[in-house]
C-alpha cells in the first residue's frame, strides 16, 4: 500500500497545515455534552428550526459563511446581519434549507401559516442546540422564532402481562415497591426499546446457575435442552429449595405479552438451563467452568452468572475465556457484601460485572463495589418468577446483584436481536456506552458506566456501525476513502454542506476524526495512513 501513503502524503500534506491552523484556533461547540441530544424524549443536535421575519432570505456570503439578509434593511438591521453571520460562522453552520421538504402544494395556504418561512439551520453532530437556539433569539429582527426539533417516535409497547406493574425495574411509574415509592424513569427504559425490538429465538441464553424451572408456566415454553454438571447429569431442573435459578431467567426472559405474569426483558430469547450448583446454591469453581464450556459448545449466545467465588482458578479463568472466544456475552453478579472486593468470575476482564441499583437509582447498599465494575441495573426488590416445594410455579419479590445480573444478559439478547451481526464485544459496548451515567460523572467504581439504558442500547444495535476512517461506508478502509478524507480535511462545513440532502450521502463525515479528538485537521493523517496500511 506504499503509493497510497505516497499520494495521502502529497495531496493531503498541501491542505493540512492551513486546515490544522483553522481548526485549532476558532472554538469550536461541537461534541459538547448536554442533556438529551439525539435520544428519544430529547432534541437533535445537528440542527434547530427557525422561522425567519418576512422578507428575510438565506444567502451564502464571502468564504462560504452563511448569511440571513432582509431586503431593503435599514443601517441597524445591516449591522444586525453581520452580527449573525458571526454567529452562524463560530456554530459552524453547514447550511440553511427550507424545512419543509417537498414544498406543500398549496402554496397559498402554506404562505398564509407561514410555512414558506420555516427554515432548518445544520450545525456539525454533538452542538450544543439548545445554547443555538437561545442565541438566535437575540435576533427578532430577523428570526422570528427559533426551536429545539424534538426526538421522538412511536409510543412504548406495553405487554399484558398481570403482574407488570410490579416491574419497576422495568417501567417505573413511581409505584410503591414493598414500602418504597420509587422514582419516576427509575428504569431500564424496555417498553421504549421494545418498541424497537422485542427480541428473537435466534439468539439463546444460558442461565449458569441452580437450574431453571420446567413447569412453570412463563418459563417452560422456552427451555432448551440443558445440563447439570454438578451432578453431571442433563436434570437441569431448578432447585425445590431456592429457585434462585428460575427468578434470574424470569427477569431475562420470561415468557411476555401472554395474559398472565410477568415480562422479560428479552420476549424472543430461548433459555438454555445450565445447573451448576448443588439444590442449596452451593457448588465448586470447577463445576461452574464446567457449565460455561458445556453453554458455549452448544449454541448459547449469552450467559447469565448469578453467582460468586473468592478464589478465581486458573481452570475457571481459562473456561471463561473459552466462552468468550466462542462469542458469548458473559454477564455475572457482582457480589452482595459491600467493601469486598468484587467477586470472580466478575472480576476478570471477559466479563461484564454487574452491580444492583433500587427503585430510585440509587446503589444498592449491598453492592459489592471496585475497578472490575461494568454497569449497575435494578437489583432491589425485583418481582420475577419462582417454584419451590411449597409455593410451586408463582412469583416473589427478591433482591441481590443476582436479580440485577440477569436485567443486562436480557438486554445483551435484546441488542443481539436487534443486528445479529454484532460481535460479543459490540454488544457488550453498546451496552456499557449507552447507559444513563450515575454518581460521579464518567466511569466509577459505583456504577461503573451508569445503569443500564435499554432503548438507547437497542437504538444504537440498529444503527449502521461504521469503523473510523471509513467514510464511503462500504465496510473498508481503503484507497476510495480517500477523496472524502481529504474533502473533510479542506473544510469540514463545505463537506458536509456538499452532502446534506443526498440520497446516498456518505458516512458520518466525523469518522474522518481518526483521533478522536473532537477536530478534522492535521493530526488525522497519520492515523488514517495507517488505517489504509
Amino acid at each position: 500500500m506504499a503509493s497510497w501513503r505516497h499520494l495521502v502524503s502529497v495531496v493531503v500534506l498541501t491542505v493540512a497545515a492551513a486546515a490544522a491552523a483553522a481548526a485549532l484556533a476558532q472554538e469550536t461547540r461541537f461534541r459538547t455534552p448536554v442533556d438529551g441530544p439525539d435520544v428519544f424524549g430529547g432534541y437533535a443536535s445537528t440542527h434547530v428550526l427557525v422561522r425567519l421575519v418576512p422578507g428575510v432570505q438565506p444567502e451564502p456570503a464571502d468564504a462560504g459563511r452563511a448569511a440571513l439578509v432582509k431586503a431593503q434593511a435599514t443601517p441597524t438591521e445591516q449591522d444586525r446581519e453581520a452580527a449573525l453571520a458571526d454567529l452562524l460562522a463560530h456554530w459552524q453552520v453547514t447550511a440553511i434549507r427550507p424545512t419543509a421538504d417537498p414544498q406543500p402544494q398549496n402554496v397559498r395556504l402554506a404562505r398564509q401559516l407561514g410555512l414558506d418561512r420555516h427554515y432548518t439551520i445544520r450545525v456539525p453532530r454533538g452542538s450544543d442546540t439548545p445554547a443555538l437556539v437561545a442565541e438566535l433569539r437575540d435576533f427578532p429582527t430577523h428570526i422570528e422564532l427559533a426551536e429545539l426539533d424534538g426526538v421522538g417516535g412511536t409510543l412504548q409497547t406495553f405487554p399484558n402481562d398481570t403482574y407488570f406493574g410490579n416491574q419497576y425495574s422495568l417501567h417505573n411509574t413511581g409505584q410503591n415497591i414493598q414500602g418504597q415509592t420509587g422514582t419516576p424513569d427509575a428504569d431500564i427504559d424496555a417498553p421504549e426499546a421494545w418498541e424497537l425490538h422485542t427480541g428473537t429465538a435466534d439468539v439463546v441464553l444460558a442461565i449458569i446457575d441452580s437450574g431453571v424451572s420446567h413447569s412453570h408456566p412463563d418459563l417452560a415454553g422456552k427451555l432448551l435442552p440443558g445440563r447439570n454438571t454438578y451432578d453431571g447429569n442433563d436434570d437441569a431442573d431448578d432447585s425445590w429449595l431456592i429457585s434462585h435459578g428460575s427468578h434470574c431467567a424470569g427477569i431475562a426472559a420470561a415468557i411476555s405479552n401472554n395474559g398472565q405474569g410477568i415480562a422479560g426483558v428479552s420476549w424472543g430469547a430461548l433459555i438454555m438451563p445450565v445447573k451448576v450448583t448443588s439444590d442449596l446454591g452451593t457448588g465448586e469453581e470447577s463445576n461452574c467452568a464446567n457449565g460455561v464450556i458445556w453453554a458455549a459448545d452448544h449454541g448459547a449466545n449469552v450467559g447469565s452468572m448469578s453467582l460468586g467465588y473468592d478464589e478465581g482458578t486458573t481452570y475457571f479463568h481459562d473456561a471463561i475465556t473459552y466462552a468468550h472466544q466462542q462469542g458469548m456475552v458473559l454477564c455475572v453478579a457482582t457480589g452482595n457484601t459491600a467493601g469486598a472486593d468484587i467477586f470472580f468470575p466478575a472480576r476478570w476482564p471477559e466479563t461484564i460485572a454487574v452491580g444492583a441499583t433500587d427503585n430510585r437509582d440509587n446503589l444498592a447498599d449491598f453492592t459489592t463495589t471496585g475497578p472490575e465494575m461494568s454497569v449497575a441495573a435494578p437489583g432491589v426488590d425485583n418481582y420475577s418468577c419462582w417454584d419451590t416445594l411449597f409455593n410451586p410455579d408463582t412469583y416473589t419479590y427478591e433482591s441481590g446483584t443476582s436479580m440485577a445480573c440477569p436485567h443486562v444478559a436480557g438486554l445483551a439478547c435484546l441488542v443481539w436481536s436487534a443486528n445479529l451481526s454484532l460481535t460479543n464485544d459490540e454488544v457488550r459496548t453498546i451496552i456499557e456506552s449507552t447507559a444513563d451515567d450515575k454518581g460521579p460523572a464518567g466511569w466509577d467504581e459505583q456504577f461503573g458506566h451508569g445503569r443500564i439504558n435499554a432503548r438507547a442500547a437497542v437504538q444504537a444495535a440498529l444503527e449502521p456501525q461504521y469503523d473510523l476512517g471509513d467514510l464511503n461506508c462500504d465496510g473498508l478502509v481503503n484507497g476510495f476513502d480517500i477523496d472524502h478524507f481529504i474533502q473533510a480535511l479542506d473544510d469540514m462545513a463545505a463537506y458536509i454542506a456538499d452532502h446534506d440532502g443526498d440520497p446516498y450521502p456518505p458516512c458520518d463525515p466525523w469518522l474522518a476524526d481518526i483521533n478522536q479528538d473532537g477536530y478534522v485537521n492535521g493530526f488525522d493523517i497519520d492515523a488514517f495512513v495507517a488505517l489504509l496500511g
